[in-house]
């Protein structure tokens, strides 16, 4: 990234913008969404705040696109490699997610609350990244034409991932370790699965 410490660099207009969303996503690491300062953002760019509006029409604009750039880092993160066996592609893919959370906790934040908010773009941000998280679980378990009880379950975990994660994390000292969360969570899936197999 052509950056810093307030030196101005050419570049062209998508790598800029790439680059200010990069930083954006960056201070999402130690800040919420709010906080996230366009003037901090311009002066790590080496740009004036105006110029960054040349980029972005709005604020709004350059935060909903932050919080895009985090969403998809966030399902790259938990995509397990295809050659591993079923539980450990999942428990691959917990491991990424719980990891991406506890270095970007305030992005996590930002998209899982800002969804509760009344920003219709984040919303539909976390609502297309939940949904992307279940159809790859149900790949996975190769259901091309899933039960009503299989898809709420999985949706119902995704939310039981969220919050467990969320609350672990608010803990000073954690009362379990990394690994045994994701046991916790994994193991929750396989037992909700089995459940959801069982209603017809």
């Amino acid at each position: 990234m052509a950056v810093s410490g307030g030196t101005r660099t050419r570049l062209d207009r998508e790598a800029r913008r790439a680059q200010l969303v990069d930083l954006g996503v960056e201070m999402l690491s130690d800040r919420p969404l709010d906080q996230v300062s366009v003037d901090d953002i311009a002066s790590a760019a080496g740009i004036s705040r105006g110029l960054l509006f040349h980029y972005f029409a709005s604020k709004r604009e350059f935060l909903a696109a932050v919080v895009q750039a985090a969403a998809d880092r966030l399902l790259a993160v938990t995509d397990p490699d295809r050659s591993l066996e079923l539980l450990d592609r999942l428990r691959a893919g917990l491991d990424g997610y719980v990891g991406f959370i506890e270095a970007n906790r305030s992005a996590y934040v930002s998209l899982v609350r800002g969804a509760q908010g009344a920003d219709v773009h984040l919303a539909d941000v976390f609502e297309a990244t939940r949904a992307a998280i279940v159809r790859r679980i149900l790949d996975q378990l190769e259901a091309t034409n899933p039960s009503p009880a299989l898809h709420i379950a999985i949706r119902g975990w995704l939310g039981l991932v969220e919050e467990a994660t969320l609350a672990w994390l608010a803990e000073a000292e954690h009362q379990i370790s990394r690994d045994q969360l994701v046991t916790l969570l994994q193991d929750s899936l396989v037992d909700l699965l089995t459940r959801a197999a069982t209603i017809r």
